[in-house]
């Protein structure tokens, strides 16, 4: 294969142009390539220090780097002065003298160009890797807008900043039409990176995901005025959030439901019509049990700290409002006290 300088060039800048790389990154990936395939072809040339050059004209240029010393202990990275006053007059001990070693014609074999093209291709992809990582590095526990791109059985692909990401199946709300083209917010939870690239871990059935979305929404969550205590969740059923607020003539819940039920229609619509209750932190655990398990009617809290139990009497016709929807609410009411809640009538 001959090496077209031109040809490389253009190759160069419409990789720059596609994937937004900077050029610089993208020349020197493309030297090094050169240089793998003419070592390749020249293994006389093996443990040189080779350079690459590719003029503004599009011409390659290879040349040796060799250290002028004293003494030589490595014959293919070392001179003596002498040898080196052949090549040019001025040279000096120290210095490095680049010797043009650029064949007659300069093709590769086709074992050549096949370790050239593999090796800008293993670079690229490590420069994608690496700017995958740092688009996402600082958007940890953070609330992200992406687009659905396409759904492949139980996967769906997402858009989000121009870069394709997985959405996997348990991060997926239960029931819901993922449409392509359409837009969503998914959570991220945290990154991994290791020698095999980047790993996102996003979601939209994590309690944070609830929690992002009511930060949006909540000024005073920002500001400090109401705190979410403790939350716990059953993507697509029901949401349970305790709240509190510093200041007495703030209504914790009220702020959450927001002006004739705004901010909580919002959070709503965002999880495809999931239940939510808000409730108010309280330190009595016998009165918070019994805001819990609302709306049913709570007759009787009877505790036993040792077992980490409750027994809750509950009048017989409000049994099933205590369990609604799907023995989620005892359910929640449950990893909210930190207590195996037993109901009875």
């Amino acid at each position: 294969m001959k090496l077209d300088g031109k040809a490389i060039q253009t190759a160069m800048m419409q990789l720059v142009e596609d994937y937004k790389f900077d050029p610089y990154q993208i020349l020197e990936i493309s030297k090094l390539g050169i240089k793998v395939g003419f070592k390749k072809d020249y293994p006389d040339y093996k443990k040189s220090d080779i350079l690459v050059d590719i003029a503004d004209d599009g011409t390659v240029k290879i040349y040796k780097a060799m250290e002028i010393v004293k003494e030589v202990e490595d014959p293919d990275t070392q001179l003596t002065l002498a040898e080196a006053k052949k090549i040019r007059k001025d040279a000096s001990i120290g210095e490095k003298l680049l010797e043009d070693v650029t064949p007659e014609t300069m093709e590769l074999s086709r074992i050549a160009a096949q370790a050239a093209a593999q090796t800008i291709k293993q670079n690229l992809k490590n420069m994608e890797k690496e700017k995958f990582y740092e688009k996402f590095k600082d958007k940890e526990g953070e609330l992200l807008k992406a687009k659905v791109l396409k759904v492949q059985g139980d996967t769906v692909l997402l858009e989000i900043d121009q870069t394709t990401v997985v959405l996997p199946s348990e991060g997926q709300l239960p029931n819901v039409n993922y449409e392509p083209g359409s837009n969503i917010f998914v959570f991220l939870k945290k990154m991994a990176k290791d020698s095999w690239g980047t790993t996102l871990d996003i979601s939209q059935t994590n309690s944070e995901y609830v929690a992002a979305i009511l930060e949006k929404l909540v000024p005073e969550l920002a500001s400090g005025a109401v705190t979410i205590e403790k939350i716990a969740r059953i993507a697509g059923i029901k949401t349970k959030i305790v709240v509190s607020s510093n200041d007495e003539k703030v209504d914790p819940v009220g702020v959450m439901v927001g002006s004739q039920g705004d901010r909580i229609h919002t959070v709503l619509s965002l999880l495809d019509g999931e239940k939510i209750d808000f409730i108010e932190m309280n330190h009595d655990t016998k009165e918070f049990i019994k805001k819990l398990l609302a709306p049913a009617k709570v007759l009787d809290v009877e505790i036993n700290p040792e077992q980490k139990e409750a027994t809750v009497k509950v009048a017989t016709e409000d049994l099933p409002r205590a369990f609604w929807p799907k023995m989620s609410n005892v359910r929640l009411a449950s990893q909210i006290a930190g207590l195996q809640i037993k109901l009875v009538d």
